[in-house]
């Protein structure tokens, strides 16, 4: 996955408690740095993320303090209910220490006027108790001395810096150390007007200037320091003509002549001549070592040098890191229109290639360089270090332009492969990728259908399934079908069954029997697995046979979905095959350990493979190459294989105790609780198999009991454990409405341990399911109208005026959302609403209201709609 992919898996299987997780999300964000914003910043406004989620974004301002932050956690405010959220991201935008963040909570201050948030922007703005300016500047120019007072005078000089303040703070950058440095910049980046922009545009020459100074110097003292005293003098000298000789020629020709005669001459006034006139630590370094030299002084010569290495070794660092805070405020001032793009990106190009240890520049480059700018682009090719590519491909592709298919499509030509296949990703994620590759695809030329291939099975490009399937079914070359079928297997379509088995039979060449194998076995549904069996009868390649014989196991992967009895008697075969010495070609022992893998009904295939599998270890035993792990691994397959033989024996006794205890089953009183407590744990017997009949029983079971009104909290985390145990998927949205209606740990807990056990992630588990139909509750009829008009053809909706008129409404026609006020002509419309959401009229309730005081509070409840509000903001309240 590209570093932007891993990131949205990330956020949409947030887990609080997990550290490593954390641990990858800071690796993630000091990769794509501010383009990792727009997806962070998404879920920040979404109001189905969750508070936990919201939390740790908005957590992440202490330590990725860029000023991009502020326009999202701004609109997650504006809208945002809780009022622990609230606060963080008040807190959020304070940290950020800048001018934007104080005017986005001041803007809050005139929205949100209720007193609990009133009081959190009270706090964060600190209006009450403002200096003048040279008493924060004084703070801030603590520096690291007094890290904590130096970031008070940067959220002060938030609140008074002014255009006309840009003198004083950019005199005080000189001298300043780092940390008062880079606030200093964060502070002047922000002021109005195009001042702060132009003397950007000069430190980042300058530093430029100095940063190559020091690579120059430090290059040369470590020639100095490994090379012979004598040679020294001259190699300055040259050194010193190359780099000054062009501005002072004739200084620097008397000194040369100077030099060259020997003993007679006398260069050193020459010498200090240009020392006077020196700029940069570099052109200092060569005119006082030659100085130096000259006078004689050996030893003071090579104390100096090892200075200026250690010297130019700490100062790159220090400067390296002014330049990487340089280039985001110049990228700052071009998104705020401060200053031109092209000019910056003219500027960053002319250092792209000058200086390449600089992750700020780099960046800065890839996220400001037009997708238009070919020229431009072409230096990314170029680039030496398949590190810096790799990482100037993610700053490009983070972008998802889709202008940039051109240089993506020449990209994945890299001869380092991990590059190419890098660039290959990124180009899947752009709109126009597809039909690009297509035309490689359809093209008849095999280098270009080769290169389509190849970028199908790298990206998994499901829209590439039916194409591929047609084109597998005409006549075409034999290695063009290999590479077909591998692409077809990395997408895994499940439609691709018929045509891969159509191609699979013994006549064909070795390798492509395997990947089509390969590509089946992957699929793992039913339809391929009982099609690799069919097909076994006549293949011959042990390879082939014994693939084929996990494929098909893959397929049944537990007693819910077992292996159909018809063809227990070919499986039977099968594992023969691959067991038999001449047939399967020492493939017996892979063959053994798969049947752990198998699910079946069939009490005596378990037995018979024991006693088979028994007789193998036997000999194994008596082997002279016997192998204490191999033993182990057989030894416990059929240990399994015994265990569930004998489960299967006493599977009619078992189901009916089970049974029994549902029917026993008190509907209240102290005794329920222990008798679902019994039901779990004899379902959650390992000798128990549940066959599919009772699993649908129990479903049945635990809708009914769930639809019961003020059970006990351990009553329903029994019957949600139950449900998790019996994997049926009709339990998914009453066991996620029972997460959500959950207060205590406990029960939410077991709800959420139960949806895991029926095949859902983190994510899934958040996520509402999709919206069907509405009724739209409004007394208004233009503002019914309205709402109307912006909820378009996308769902089917239903509208009425009234509680009257909307009963009868829902009691024909139940809905996934009714959107309503909170109150009309009789009254208060809660008790209504939640009277209709119990007796599943309606799944879920919109409050569109013009009341600012209410709360969500229940957890059937979608969330809440201030009016006026635009239509745009209905229809992202609706989204998934």
């Amino acid at each position: 996955m590209t570093p932007l992919d891993e990131l949205r898996a990330w956020l949409g299987n947030h887990l609080e408690n997990d550290a490593s997780a954390q641990v990858r999300l800071h690796q993630l964000l000091q990769q794509l740095r501010q383009m990792a914003l727009p997806e962070l910043g998404s879920r920040l406004v979404k109001g189905s993320s969750s508070l936990a989620l919201k939390r740790t974004i908005l957590g992440l301002t202490a330590k990725f303090d860029w000023p991009e932050w502020v326009p999202w956690v701004l609109q997650a405010l504006q809208q945002e209910q809780d009022l622990g959220v609230f606060d963080e991201g008040c807190v959020a935008l304070g940290r950020l220490e800048l001018r934007s963040a104080r005017e986005a909570l001041l803007h809050l201050a005139t929205q949100r006027t209720d007193p609990d948030r009133q009081l959190i922007l009270r706090r964060e703005l600190g209006a009450e108790s403002l200096q003048p300016l040279p008493f924060y500047l004084g703070r801030l120019l603590e520096g690291e001395a007094n890290a904590r007072l130096a970031h008070q005078g940067a959220r002060g000089l938030a609140a008074v810096a002014e255009a006309e303040d840009l003198p004083a703070l950019w005199q005080a950058m000189e001298g300043a150390d780092p940390l008062a440095s880079r606030l200093l910049l964060r502070t002047i980046v922000e002021l109005p007007g195009n001042a702060p922009g132009l003397l950007l545009l000069d430190l980042f020459q300058q530093t430029l200037r100095s940063l190559e100074d020091l690579e120059t110097l430090e290059i040369l003292t470590q020639r100095l320091q490994s090379g012979a005293r004598t040679a020294a003098k001259g190699e300055l000298a040259q050194a010193l003509a190359r780099r000054m000789g062009g501005e002072h020629p004739t200084t620097l020709q008397a000194m040369e002549q100077a030099l060259s005669e020997g003993d007679s001459g006398d260069p050193l006034p020459h010498v200090e001549t240009l020392r006077a006139l020196a700029k940069g630590p570099y052109e200092l370094f060569l005119t006082e070592s030659l100085s130096i030299l000259l006078e004689g002084k050996v030893a003071r010569f090579s104390a100096m040098v090892t200075e200026a290495q250690d010297t130019s070794v700490k100062g790159q660092a220090l400067l390296g890191a002014t330049l990487n805070q340089v280039c985001n405020c110049l990228v700052r001032q071009v998104s705020a229109d401060q200053l031109p793009r092209d000019q910056v990106v003219a500027l960053l190009l002319e250092a792209f290639g000058r200086f390449a240890h600089s992750d700020g520049l780099d960046h800065a480059f890839c996220r400001l360089v037009p997708a238009s700018a070919k020229e431009a682009l072409e230096r990314i090719y170029a680039i030496p270090d398949p590190k810096r590519r790799t990482a100037c491909l993610d700053a490009l592709g983070a972008r998802e332009e889709d202008g940039l298919c051109p240089f993506f499509l020449r990209a994945m030509q890299d001869e380092i492969i991990e590059v190419g296949h890098r660039a290959m990703h990124h180009f899947a994620k752009l709109p126009s990728s597809f039909p690009a590759v297509m035309e490689l695809f359809q093209s008849g030329q095999p280098e270009q259908v080769r290169t389509a291939l190849r970028i199908f099975t790298v990206n998994g490009t499901e829209a590439a399934a039916e194409p591929l399937m047609a084109f597998l079914k005409t006549d075409v070359r034999d290695d063009l079908v290999l590479e077909a079928v591998e692409a077809l297997g990395a997408i895994r379509s499940n439609a691709a069954s018929p045509v891969l088995l159509d191609l699979l039979h013994d006549g064909k060449p070795a390798r492509l029997q395997e990947a089509l194998v390969e590509s089946l076995a992957g699929l793992g549904t039913p339809e391929a697995g009982l099609g690799l069996l069919a097909k076994s009868t006549h293949l011959k390649l042990p390879q082939v046979l014994i693939r084929a014989l996990e494929g098909l196991l893959g397929a049944f992967p537990g007693f819910d979905r077992p292996i159909p009895m018809e063809v227990v008697p070919a499986l039977e075969q099968l594992i023969s095959r691959c067991c038999d010495d001449r047939e399967g070609e020492g493939q017996r022992l892979r063959a053994i350990l798969a049947t752990q893998n198998l699910y079946c009904f069939d009490q005596t295939l378990y037995s018979r493979l024991k006693d088979a599998f028994s007789d193998f270890l036997f000999d194994l035993r008596t082997k002279g190459d016997w192998d204490r792990d191999t033993n182990d691994r057989v030894a416990a397959v059929v240990k399994e294989l015994g265990r569930r033989s004998a489960s299967l024996s006493h599977i009619a006794d078992r189901e009916e105790k089970v049974r029994g205890m549902v029917g026993m089953l008190p509907p209240k009183g102290p005794g329920r609780t222990p008798a679902l407590l019994a039901l779990r744990e004899a379902l959650q017997d390992p000798e128990f198999i549940m066959r599919a009949e009772l699993a649908a029983e129990l479903a049945g079971m635990v809708l009914r009991e769930l639809d019961h009104k003020d059970q006990d909290w351990r009553d329903l985390a029994r019957l949600c454990e139950i449900g998790g145990l019996t994997r049926q998927l009709d339990l998914v949205e009453p066991l996620k409405e029972v997460f959500k209606g959950a207060t205590g740990l406990g029960l939410r807990s077991a709800a959420k341990e139960s949806l895991l056990a029926l095949g859902l992630d983190e994510a899934s588990i958040s996520r509402r399911a999709p919206i069907r139909s509405i009724l739209l509750l409004e007394p208004s009829a233009f503002f019914r109208k309205r709402l109307l008009t912006a909820l378009g053809q996308h769902w089917e909706i239903q509208e009425a005026s009234s509680r009257t008129e909307a009963a009868p409404l829902l009691a024909e026609h139940p809905v996934d959302l009714l959107i309503s006020e909170q109150s009309d002509g009789q009254g208060d419309l809660r008790p209504w609403l939640k009277l209709q959401h119990e007796t599943h009229r309606c799944r879920h309730v919109l409050l569109s209201t013009a009341a600012r005081d209410t709360s969500p509070g229940e957890p059937w409840i979608l969330g809440v709609l201030y009016k006026p509000y635009s239509p745009e903001a209905l229809l992202k309240a609706l989204e998934p």
